[in-house]
């Protein structure tokens, strides 16, 4: 099947609330599937350091410690394969994921929060336009206990 027409690069307002949630004392930063761009230009805008791997990093011995991106949504188990990796090696991500990440699994909910989720920022469903997947930024910290912040940006 060909993806081409289902495309859907992450809007700049969306790239600006990711950067938002980004700590600034990690000056390097990793987007593991960096498409076109408009994540990592937001990122450098804000002065962040960003590495972007060329072809496969799971082959890479990273040592970045903050991970910033927005990984395949088809198929969604490659999405949830790239979070997995991120969480091996780093302590802090925020991550835009389908908001069905966190509401249809009880096992990889139970991982996430383990790992430590933070907060959770419900996107409408106007992020990406002529998509039809509700999302969410997963904003988390290895090894947070505490309650899990849930916002609810209503930007159109």
């Amino acid at each position: 099947m060909n993806f081409d027409n289902y495309n859907f690069q992450t809007e700049d307002w969306v790239c600006d609330l990711m950067v938002s949630q980004t700590p600034t004392y990690y000056l390097d930063v990793l987007e593991p599937t960096p498409g076109k761009g408009n994540l990592v230009n937001a990122l450098k805008r804000s002065k962040f350091s960003v590495f972007t791997p060329s072809g496969d990093f799971f082959d890479s011995d990273l040592k970045i410690k903050c991970v910033v991106m927005n990984p395949p949504f088809s198929p969604m188990n490659k999405g949830y394969e790239i979070l997995y990796k991120c969480m091996e090696f780093s302590e802090y991500i925020v991550a835009l994921m389908p908001w069905l990440t966190i509401i249809n699994s009880e096992k990889r909910t139970k991982k996430i929060n383990d790992w430590g989720l933070k907060k959770i920022i419900h996107l409408p469903r106007s992020a990406f336009k002529g998509s039809r997947v509700q999302t969410c930024i997963l904003i988390m910290e290895k090894n947070y206990i505490g309650d899990c912040k849930i916002e609810f940006n209503s930007k159109n």
